[in-house]
């Protein structure tokens, strides 16, 4: 029962992305992860990272959801939280299909007033490697992403 419900979490998120169609993509380059979000220039806004370079038994999704606390002229402040989905790996492998939770703390930076979709991102993840809970590790990401549209 739970596993359906978090399935069906995970399935209302995505097709929350597609119906506002994804606004903001980033490449974090040293963690080879993918991430497609809402608008990020928003109040509250969902982000769903990708795992890029990996056996495909161990492709990993995560969900997220996001709130910007802060915001200067340059760069916006968030934090959030989710969960990370193994779905390869739960289909081909019978591995769990909650491969862990993670919180997010990090920041926007929008240096270039000539392209001010352009966007240096940063960001620390506490992760939770299971369950329950027995261990864990604190992630870190860098890397660019870009806002379609107008920013505020």
């Amino acid at each position: 029962m739970r596993k359906s419900l978090l399935m069906l979490g995970l399935i209302l998120a995505l097709s929350s992305m597609i119906k506002i169609h994804a606004q903001a993509v980033s490449y974090y380059p040293w963690n080879n992860i993918l991430s497609v979000s809402s608008n990020a220039t928003k109040r509250l806004w969902v982000d769903c990272r990708f795992q890029l370079n990996s056996f495909s038994s161990s492709l990993n999704t995560e969900p997220a959801l996001m709130l910007n606390v802060a915001k200067t002229g340059k760069a916006n402040f968030y934090v959030g939280g989710g969960v990370n989905f193994g779905f390869v790996g739960a289909i081909v492998n019978k591995d769990d299909l909650i491969k862990g939770y993670f919180g997010s703390i990090g920041t926007r930076i929008y240096p270039l007033e000539k392209l001010p979709q352009l966007s240096i991102n940063y960001e620390i993840s506490p992760y939770i490697n299971n369950i329950q809970g027995t261990s864990g590790i604190i992630r870190s990401w860098l890397g660019v992403g870009y806002q379609f549209g107008k920013t505020k």
